[in-house]
């Protein structure tokens, strides 16, 4: 079982290694379109090829966050978005096993209590328990979640005051592993959290991994 991890491990550095000598030969990439919240001064780059999903999926999406503060628990959202590059897309394929790259963000107004407690741990376990000791909380109230990976972990400060976190961890669902890209950003006050998923199966992930790393390394949150 190490040896499958580290081979993954592996292919997943190796494919990011090549996506960077691709940026840097001037390789021709796919069109781009662009997703904002012109409120928020927050956009990023999109495949034109990928599908805005309905806002009624989004808002079954949300539902389903019942014990994340990515959901409720977090605070009121402000203003939330998905894509999809399936064509008929489920509101259960947005936060998890997907079979195409799914695009999910969020801002929300933060509640009172989280602004205080909320940390880049926090930030990492904001949707699966990511860090060892939210995993170990996780087994110990009988969560059944398998096949956690760890792929790379860092933290973000930006020019415009923002600091976060960047996450890629794979979890085993439905069976094989699903890849999660998860970025999580709050502003100077610590009054708002901003919010970007994008996750598919794994060999989904490698298979788009140029226009997932488009994506991540385009988001960008200026604040109001």
């Amino acid at each position: 079982m190490q040896h499958i991890r580290r081979t993954v491990t592996a292919r997943l550095a190796a494919g990011l290694a090549l996506l960077a000598l691709g940026a840097a030969a001037g390789c021709s990439a796919p069109d781009y379109s662009v997703a904002s919240d012109s409120s928020e001064h927050l956009y990023f780059k999109i495949p034109t090829t990928w599908r805005e999903v309905s806002p009624q999926f989004v808002s079954e999406a949300q539902s389903l966050l019942t014990r994340s503060d990515a959901g409720a628990l977090g605070g009121t959202y402000a203003w939330s978005r998905a894509y999809d590059a399936a064509s008929s897309p489920s509101a259960q394929s947005l936060l998890a096993a997907s079979n195409s790259p799914v695009v999910y963000t969020s801002v929300q107004q933060l509640k009172t209590g989280l602004r205080s407690a909320l940390s880049f741990n926090t930030m990492r376990d904001l949707l699966f328990p990511v860090t060892s000791t939210a995993r170990q909380e996780a087994a110990a109230a009988g969560d059944k979640l398998q096949g956690f990976l760890s792929i790379s972990s860092s933290v973000i400060t930006t020019k415009y005051g923002m600091r976060g976190i960047n996450e890629l961890y794979e979890y085993d669902i439905g069976g094989q592993p699903d890849t999660f890209d998860q970025t999580v950003l709050t502003n100077a006050a610590t009054t708002k959290l901003y919010f970007l998923l994008v996750q598919c199966y794994q060999s989904c992930f490698l298979a788009h991994a140029k226009q997932i790393a488009t994506v991540v390394n385009s988001f960008t949150v200026r604040g109001p």
